[in-house]
Order: structure tokens, then C-alpha cells, then sequence
């Protein structure tokens, strides 16, 4: 990705096109960084107003309804035919970061989910991700939500069992373009995901991202705008939280 059309770029421009683009909101929410301070904040991408949902107990809680989609232009103008969610057939909404990490940085990913017992999602077209880390062209991890589950890289964090009960997730990264020189290398690089504080999976001492890369934290739902009417693609989230370590 190159830099002069990173994310961060990104962000401030898609703020100037707010005017132009009635279908996208956007607004911004200050997060707590714990070690060395400074704001950290998201904006929202969403095809109507009044969502996500938040509830009494403060989660927010997130549904995709068929059919919607965004006109936000996306990544830049050398890339964008067929990028919008609407030329796409996407379907969203999501809090995505302002800012970006880049080779170095120390992150700590924590939040809460609920997935609703009557979950369901047959939509055609798209998988739905419930959580995941973009490069500003695609996406590098994420987490797939469906009828069977929440998965990472199809290992599983919640079973269909475990739907209509609060879950922790969190992701440990430090973030590293390091190339290996073997395969028996081992790079700064770190990336840890824990479900329910069991981990479920431990790459560290790999590269993680491409040299020169930005990453940027999405959270809520992306996924495909043909849902059908009898699907409920509903997820709440709660004490979302970035800090450093």
C-alpha cells in the first residue's frame, strides 16, 4: 500500500466527502490508551442513522438489514472502480480507526461480543466478518462469523453452543515487516489471540504485515448486502479497548 493513500489519509478525506455521501455517517468516539497517552478514536461507517444500537447495560449492538449498502469511495482514486460497498454488493457497519499502526508498534485488541442465540447469516456473495485488521486495500485478519460459529483463520473462538452469552476477545500484536531469512528465523513480530483467555493461536517471531504496511482496526459487521429477510445478522459488542504494551 503506499503511504500517500493510507488509511489515515483515508479517513480525513472520506470526513471532506460527508456532504456528497448522505448514506455514510460518521462520528467519533474517544477510547482510553493505557501506557504512554494519547487519543485514540474511531469513526462509522454505516448505511443509515440511529445505528449501532446502544443498550441499556452501554453494548452496542449491531444488525445488517437486506438490501442496504454504502456509496463511501474507498481506498483512492486509482483503485476505485468497484470499490464502493454498493459496487461490491457489501454490506456494513463499522467503527474503523482514524489512525494507523505501522512495523513497530505494540498493540493490545480487547472487547466483549454477544452473538444472539436466533443468529443467522445465508447471505450469497460475502462472509461475514465480525472484527478485523485492514491494510487500506484488503483485509489482513479477520474474525468469520456464521451459523456454526466465530472463527479465526477456521479455528474456532465461539460455537454455535455458546451463542446469547458474552465472550472476551483479545488480540496481541506487535507489529513487524521483518523478512526471515529461514524458516527456523524468528522476527520481533508477535500476534496472540485469546478467546475466553484460552489462546487460540500464537504466530510469534513471523512477520505480520508488509514492509512499508498500515493497519487499521475495524470492529461490527461486514458482510454481504443480499441477506435474506428471515436472517437476524445481529452481533453486541461492549468495553471495546486499544492500548500499548
Amino acid at each position: 500500500m503506499e503511504r500517500t493513500t493510507g488509511i489515515a489519509g483515508l479517513a480525513q478525506s472520506e470526513k471532506a466527502r460527508q456532504g456528497m455521501l448522505p448514506c455514510v455517517l460518521a462520528i467519533s468516539l474517544a477510547l482510553a490508551i493505557t501506557g504512554p497517552a494519547h487519543a485514540q478514536t474511531f469513526d462509522l461507517n454505516a448505511p443509515r442513522e440511529g445505528v449501532p444500537v446502544r443498550d441499556a447495560d452501554g453494548s452496542e449492538r449491531f444488525q445488517l438489514l437486506p438490501g442496504e449498502c454504502s456509496d463511501l469511495e474507498y481506498f483512492s482514486t486509482e483503485l476505485q472502480a468497484n470499490t464502493s460497498d454498493c459496487g461490491r454488493g457489501r454490506n456494513r457497519i463499522e467503527y474503523f480507526e482514524t489512525t494507523t499502526a505501522i512495523a513497530g508498534d505494540r498493540r493490545l485488541y480487547e472487547w466483549e461480543i454477544l452473538i444472539p442465540e436466533d443468529f443467522s447469516y445465508n447471505a450469497s456473495g460475502a462472509r461475514l466478518t465480525a472484527g478485523q485488521f485492514e491494510t487500506g486495500t484488503d483485509m489482513l485478519y479477520g474474525f468469520e462469523l456464521n451459523n456454526e460459529g466465530l472463527t479465526f483463520r477456521t479455528r474456532e473462538c465461539i460455537s454455535a453452543d455458546e451463542f446469547g452469552e458474552w465472550h472476551r476477545v483479545s488480540v496481541r500484536i506487535q507489529y513487524d515487516s521483518t523478512p526471515r531469512r529461514s524458516l527456523k528465523d524468528r522476527t520481533p513480530g508477535v500476534f496472540v489471540i485469546e478467546c475466553d483467555d484460552e489462546v487460540l493461536t500464537d504466530t510469534s517471531g513471523r512477520p505480520n504485515m508488509a514492509e512499508g504496511g498500515e493497519v487499521q482496526f475495524r470492529y461490527g459487521l461486514f458482510g454481504a448486502m443480499n441477506i435474506p429477510a428471515t436472517d437476524n445478522v445481529t452481533v453486541s459488542y461492549r468495553n471495546v479497548r486499544i492500548s500499548e504494551w
